[in-house]
């Protein structure tokens, strides 16, 4: 199997040849069950919340990491 890459995160990210990324995103999050993505359990409507409540959640641990990170380099910067 071929994945194709990019790297703009710093490291060469695999990336979904065959499968369509956005729509099983929750099921590959864990939020979902495949066979839910087409029995009808969840509408498309469904599918654009849940997309964006990951991009919030995703973006919100992004921030935190960061900040942590920047307090980190304070303390090992204050200790000298």
């Amino acid at each position: 199997m071929a994945f194709q890459v990019q790297s703009s995160c710093g490291y060469l990210q695999a990336k979904c040849e065959n499968v369509e990324e956005m729509l099983y995103a929750p099921v590959l999050a864990g939020y979902w069950k495949q066979c839910e993505t087409w029995d009808g359990t969840y509408t498309l409507d469904d599918l654009l919340d849940i997309i964006e409540a990951m991009l919030v959640k995703s973006e919100n641990e992004r921030r935190e990491y960061e900040s942590m990170e920047q307090e980190r380099a304070v303390r090992r910067n204050a200790s000298f």
